[in-house]
């Protein structure tokens, strides 16, 4: 037997027309050269009798693999490009044609982050090779994340369901997603602790329920924010949700990012969620806008280099917030004050329960040692629940009935029409999301929990927030506020020989209740301001606040210490302190 071994010898190169790009996976050799593996840019220098071959090496293997463009074949064209980076490791990048009509950088600084390996003095010479790739394969570019008809749903980093297309954007960003640890171990370590356990139900039920909305004609999203004092484990329910689509701390967002920032994000996270930590962090001046934006998917309106309005951004997200403060309390940071759109978009859920934010602590001695438990889980096994329910939902082919189990659903939650009904189908949206993934086997807990949860928070939310519109409220407050501050000082008595008073908001007289507050128009704008002044008379004649009017007025008619007569509104501050 031969001990001889046959070397394989190194491929050479085929025969090539200059100049031309040529793309090595190995070591070739070409007439007598070894090139290492890359593109090449094959060219000659010289002319006549003096030219002569150059080989110049451009970057590591860099494959142009097909052309994409959009379902419609019309816009959105770009290449589908496919490398090793540094680390040996097979990428690809779905890039924007767009990108090829503006300078080198916005391609080659994608392309360096990724970690393909280029030469630097020959950097500008990549982006021509690409530009004259034509393959003849074509491929569907999807410029957003999410459904994508009743059977694909993408994500930066994976294609969940049947067809062929390829998540596009113009940077390698990808929302953070990712995978690590095993689907078993987090429904052992995230998914056991569900069974009486509402928080963390609302968390999960949160994350999973991005999915849903698009399926149930929703186009906006909402969320909820938990507040509680600190460490007392809602940040640890923020993260198990973030758990739900990839690293349990990474995937959670802080509320300091910028306004742009966050944009940017949600548009990664369509169809998805979008967890964010410590709201006592946010701007207190926008971060009103950033909820009012958020929830309800859409981005604000720029301008591209050429001075073109460029394509706003679009989305549908569920947010699940933490904080030790309510947005109210920041809002009035900044010297605003909280809308109810604002309040409704966003919920305040109280995150206090019995141990921590746990109701059962499942063989955990204290709520501290459940939290460590759960954020480890967060950490280590993730990324699989969230692609997994999309899978199942895919598989059974009932996203058609979604709105029918929907409305179902909303039944057991007894809400006026308006504001509270609003937040009553997100809580519903939760439940469904829930028991959905129960019925596919994803969530070990008893059919029918997580409605009775939900219900259950959705009334706590109710009983913190009061009967009636969320503006009455803080219409009432704070003119009793204004009342209780300025009574004395900026108020003159109606009586002849009474003394003027500087920045007068009105008068007041004697009645039988007590004292009648006569506030002049611009009193009362002052005191309710940020509110349409029709709205707050609104909110004063639903609890009888008005004491006095002329006929077909709201305001009545009163001759002042001066002899003159003036139309001013009567308040009466003890009907706004019976419904504080």
């Amino acid at each position: 037997m031969s001990n001889v071994i046959e070397l394989i010898p190194e491929p050479s190169a085929a025969d090539l027309v200059r100049p031309c790009y040529r793309v090595y996976e190995q070591t070739t050799t070409l007439d007598g050269v070894k090139l290492r593996p890359g593109v090449w840019f094959h060219g000659t220098k010289g002319d006549g009798e003096d030219e002569r071959p150059t080989n110049e090496w451009l970057c590591g293997p860099l494959h142009v693999e097909a052309i994409t463009r959009s379902e419609s074949k019309d816009t959105d064209y770009g290449r589908l490009l496919r490398f090793r980076n540094l680390d040996n490791r097979e990428l690809t990048w779905a890039m924007p044609g767009e990108l090829l009509a503006g300078r080198p950088e916005a391609i080659l600084s994608v392309l360096f982050r990724m970690g393909l390996g280029i030469e630097q003095r020959r950097r500008a010479r990549v982006v021509e090779y690409i530009a004259a790739q034509h393959p003849k394969k074509r491929i569907t570019a999807a410029t957003t994340t999410g459904w994508h008809g009743p059977e694909l749903f993408i994500t930066p980093r994976e294609n969940i369901g049947k067809g062929e297309a390829i998540y596009q954007a113009d940077s390698a960003a990808d929302g953070d997603y990712g995978k690590a640890g095993t689907l078993a171990g987090w429904r052992e370590g995230i998914g056991a602790m569900l069974p009486g356990n509402p928080l963390l139900q609302l968390g999960i039920g949160t994350a999973l329920a991005g999915p849903l909305l698009q399926p149930l004609r929703i186009n906006s999203g909402g969320g909820f924010h938990l507040l509680w004092d600190s460490s007392n484990g809602k940040t640890t329910v923020v993260q198990c949700a973030s758990s739900a689509w990839g690293h349990g701390v990474n995937f959670t967002l802080k509320w300091n990012a910028t306004a742009n920032g966050l944009e940017g994000i949600a548009a990664l996270r369509n169809d998805c969620l979008l967890a964010l930590d410590e709201l006592g962090q946010a701007d207190p001046r926008h971060v009103g806008d950033v909820v009012y934006s958020v929830a309800d998917g859409i981005g604000k309106q720029r301008a591209g280099r050429t001075g073109a309005a460029r394509a706003t951004k679009r989305w549908r997200v569920m947010l699940l917030s933490s904080g030790e403060i309510t947005l109210e309390t920041k809002m009035s940071e900044g010297g605003k004050r909280i809308k109810a759109g604002q309040e409704v978009r966003l919920a305040t859920v109280s995150a206090g329960r019995a141990f921590g934010a746990w109701d059962n602590l499942h063989d955990h001695p204290t709520g501290a040692s459940l939290s460590d438990s759960l954020k480890r889980t967060s950490v280590t096994h993730y990324g699989h629940a969230g692609p997994e329910f999309v899978r199942e939902l895919i598989a059974r082919g009932e996203l058609g009935s979604l709105p029918a189990m929907l409305e179902g659903i909303k039944a057991h939650f007894h809400a006026e029409p308006g504001q509270s009904a609003r937040v009553a189908e997100r809580f519903a949206i939760v439940a469904l999301a829930l028991e959905l993934a129960v019925g596919v086997g994803l969530l070990p807990m008893a059919s029918g929990e997580g409605i009775a949860s939900m219900v259950e928070l959705f009334k706590g939310w109710q009983a913190g927030r009061g009967e009636g519109p969320s503006e009455d409220g803080q219409i009432l407050k704070a003119l009793a506020d204004f009342i209780d501050r300025h009574g004395g000082s900026r108020f003159q008595s109606v009586e002849a020989d009474a003394d003027e008073v500087r920045d007068r908001a009105g008068y007041w007289e004697s009645a039988a209740t007590g004292r009648l507050y006569l506030f002049t128009r611009s009193g009362l704008e002052e005191a309710t301001k940020g509110f349409d002044l029709a709205r707050v008379v609104r909110a004063l004649d639903s609890v009888g606040a008005i004491a006095k009017r002329d006929t077909g007025k709201h305001q009545a008619l009163k001759r002042l210490p001066d002899g003159s007569r003036h139309r001013l509104y009567f308040i009466d501050p003890a009907r706004l302190e019976s419904e504080i």
